[in-house]
């Protein structure tokens, strides 16, 4: 019941995301840049991946799990496609871990 729980709380914060950038889309003037902002143990930021046009770039969402000590990745498969779909994910102890040298 709690991983249900956590994967119905990642996809909220992850189309919430995407609902903020695709709104931040429709003004012509709108620039895609890091955004980020934390609800109930997550954490959300989005960033290029430095592909695409300047004036629509490919971006991708990190979501940080505080609770699950988890990141996972989501991202557009195709520019046309625009659906998000999950890329990845890894431990963030793990994360560190390897990052640590250990």
């Amino acid at each position: 019941m709690r991983l249900q729980h956590s994967i119905l709380a990642v996809s909220a914060v992850a189309i919430a995301v995407l609902a903020i950038v695709e709104a931040g889309r429709l003004h012509p003037t709108a620039h895609a840049g890091t955004a980020s902002m934390g609800v109930g143990g997550f954490t959300a930021i989005t960033a290029s991946t430095g592909t695409g046009p300047d004036s629509s770039p490919v971006e991708v969402l990190y979501v940080i799990d505080n609770r699950g000590e988890s990141l996972l990745v989501y991202g557009v498969e195709t520019q046309l496609d625009r659906r998000m779909v999950l890329l990845g994910g890894a431990s963030l102890p793990v994360l560190f871990r390897v990052a640590r040298g250990g």
